[in-house]
């Protein structure tokens, strides 16, 4: 995972979708966190959506343990279908 500065960041996530998406299907699967532990996905936790290709899906996640920390995801899927993991490409510290 890369660290990055906000604007750095915010250039890495690319396109913001205009609407939100239901992300309550990734509730409970890990994901590696800016702040450097793993932590479990909760929708609450998905601030922003962006544009992704394919079936997988790109959104900024706040760290439940400390909100300064952010970490841009990407869903992985086996045959566009089945859910495989979260891909932490970057991170970084608002301040």
């Amino acid at each position: 995972m890369k660290n990055l500065n906000v604007e750095e960041f915010l250039l890495e996530a690319g396109a913001r979708m205009p609407f939100s998406r239901d992300m309550s299907a990734y509730n409970g699967k890990p994901f590696q966190c800016a702040c450097g532990s793993e932590h479990e996905f909760q929708s609450y936790m998905d601030y922003r959506n962006f544009a992704a290709s394919g079936a997988n899906a790109k959104m900024i996640v706040t760290c439940p343990r400390n909100p300064a920390f952010s970490t841009l995801v990407l869903t992985k899927y086996k045959f566009f279908v089945v859910f495989d993991r979260f891909v932490s490409l970057a991170g970084c510290k608002m301040e």
